[in-house]
């Protein structure tokens, strides 16, 4: 299986599935936490992991554990055991308002990712497990841009705000776009 690979457009940052899957606290056993238990029996703990950031870790109002990573530029990570759709989640904010949502199976393998700008911008990329990625990036003054990488392969469609399409790539990945994202592209000349 080739490498997935996820193109976060924050600072052109590429980043490989595998290691966002490996930030995931609860993805491995987490030691040496240092706990204190509050009157009512509720503990918090605490733990300064391998790289310098310092992790808080609770349970929500129902249990579920979560684990509150802080990093030194200001980014705060939530990792969630499960979260409403009992499914393991991370949501990271960034200092500039940017907030990154990454999903996961119930196996921790990487599913979804979201980004959202705080200019209203929305990067939203879907995974499959033999490699292949969707993403839909909404801008809010530049249309909506769709592609697909398969295997080597490539398509983007770009719808643009005055609804005129242009397609790039891969016959098969463009028509593959097409049907995933009818709703979109319904009545547009392609």
């Amino acid at each position: 299986m080739p490498p997935k690979t996820l193109y976060i457009s924050e600072g052109h940052i590429m980043m490989q599935v595998e290691t966002i899957e490996s930030r995931f606290i609860f993805n491995t056993e987490v030691n040496n936490i240092n706990y204190v238990t509050d009157n009512e029996g509720k503990q918090l703990g605490f733990l300064k992991n391998s790289n310098g950031n310092n992790i808080i870790f609770t349970k929500d109002l129902e249990g579920i554990d979560v684990a509150i990573e802080h990093y030194p530029d200001g980014t705060k990570v939530f990792h969630m055991e499960k979260d409403s759709k009992g499914l393991p989640a991370m949501h990271e904010f960034k200092p500039d308002g940017t907030e990154i949502i990454y999903l996961f199976d119930v196996n921790k393998r990487l599913e979804k990712v979201v980004e959202l700008k705080i200019n209203g911008d929305k990067l939203t990329t879907w995974f499959s497990i033999d490699g292949e990625s969707i993403t839909q990036e909404q801008r809010q003054n530049h249309g909506i841009l769709f592609t697909m990488n398969s295997h080597g392969r490539s398509a983007v469609i770009w719808l643009q705000p005055d609804g005129a399409v242009e397609t790039h790539g891969h016959d098969k990945l463009i028509k593959h776009l097409i049907t995933v994202f009818n709703k979109y592209l319904d009545g547009c000349e392609i």
